[in-house]
């Protein structure tokens, strides 16, 4: 008896051919570090230059802050990618951007006085490379994978002895809690850019009146760390029992490619930085799931004044004070009772966005960049 071949496959996490390339920098060398008193070059290792990446958006601003202050900043990739696709999608997600792109040929040529992994493979790929070795820790990343290799060698990769920044707080914490720790772990701060982000007032009395909500939703099909499925679930059944009140949700998801069906609401796919402004201005209320590491999208929503959900199953409260933001949960009662609570005390709504809003006037990327260059500066005080 043969066996019936089914739709359904395993997750293919064991190809090891997707590492071909870099395969010689997976061992256990235990990171040797160089120190200097000054600091020129900083290169940040990375996976080429993705469009729509939040998180080498976060890079590039940060490399483009460095490059500002007299550092030479190289984005190197560690995978196939030509220094013009790389030049061209940080363009596009960072305008005005500072810093040079190089493709991987320049992998082990380039030099650099400072490496900065920005992916748990990457640590591997600079642990060994003359000059000193750092982390921009921006996610836990065992958490992107099912339980197993993956996992463990991206939990390893912060074990490597690799000078660890994190991005905010909730990194640094989970690192400590899970991982045995050798090597110093700094954080600095989380920051949105409200310059780029305009606040637009609005009269918080009508949402009293309001028969409808529009919600500007962002989540991403690519990340479960977005909550794709249970932020439609959630939201569905919380329609259906809004409807029952007379109350009627319209969704608008974007982040996620515009082929994909959501079961509610319409698909805007993935958004330019004037779209986005434009969603949020229009919206009522805005939702950003984050289940790891914080997203820079609910700091954007608050500062175009859009009142942000979210949920308490996810990180926010380590990233916003209390009483800036409307905390929920994915269980749809709660969540009815949210919109519900919100067409009741509408007043509570504004006092919450003029909190978010002077919250986020306090971590900057002036912040930031301080709380790096502080670091910058420790290492060099250590030489002496």
């Amino acid at each position: 008896m043969k066996p019936v071949e089914t739709a359904t496959k395993d997750v293919p996490q064991g190809d090891i051919h997707g590492y071909d390339q870099i395969l010689k920098y997976f061992n256990s060398e235990p990171v040797k570090q160089t120190k200097k008193d000054a600091y020129h070059s900083i290169t940040f290792v990375t996976t080429g230059i993705i469009a729509y990446d939040g998180g080498q958006t976060t890079m590039l601003h940060l490399g483009t802050l460095l490059s500002q202050q007299g550092y030479d900043v190289y984005y190197l990739s560690y995978v196939p990618q030509t220094r013009k696709e790389m030049a061209q999608n940080a363009e596009f997600n960072y305008a005005g951007y500072e810093g040079t792109c190089l493709d991987m040929s320049q992998l082990d040529s380039h030099k650099s006085d400072i490496w900065l992994a920005t992916l748990w493979e990457s640590a591997y790929v600079i642990k060994n490379k003359p000059g000193y070795k750092m982390y921009f820790v921006q996610d836990y990343e065992p958490y992107f994978y099912p339980y197993g290799d993956r996992y463990q060698m991206a939990k390893r990769s912060y074990e490597l002895g690799l000078h660890m920044v994190s991005l905010g707080p909730w990194c640094a914490k989970m690192i400590k809690e899970n991982c045995t720790v050798t090597s110093p772990i700094d954080q600095i701060n989380f920051p949105v850019n409200l310059e780029q982000y305009p606040y637009q007032s609005r009269d918080f009395s009508h949402y009293q009146n309001k028969s409808s909500f529009d919600v500007a939703v962002y989540t991403k099909w690519s990340s479960p760390r977005r909550a794709p499925i249970n932020i439609q679930l959630s939201l569905k059944n919380c329609q259906a029992i809004l409807a029952k009140h007379d109350m009627k949700l319209n969704l608008h998801y974007f982040g996620t490619d515009k082929a994909a069906k959501f079961i509610n609401g319409e698909n805007l796919g993935k958004l330019t930085k004037t779209e986005m402004i434009d969603l949020y201005h229009r919206c009522d209320f805005g939702i950003a799931p984050s289940m790891t590491n914080f997203s820079l999208v609910p700091f954007e929503m608050m500062s175009c004044g859009l009142p942000l959900i979210d949920f308490k199953e996810g990180t926010g409260k380590y990233f916003l004070p209390e009483g800036s933001y409307l905390q929920t949960s994915f269980d749809e009662k709660y969540l009815a009772q949210t919109f519900l609570n919100a067409r009741l005390n509408s007043f509570v709504i504004e006092k919450r966005v003029e909190k978010g809003v002077s919250h986020l006037k306090s971590i900057t990327w002036k912040q930031t960049l301080t709380d790096f260059e502080a670091i910058i500066e420790k290492i060099s005080i250590a030489v002496a």
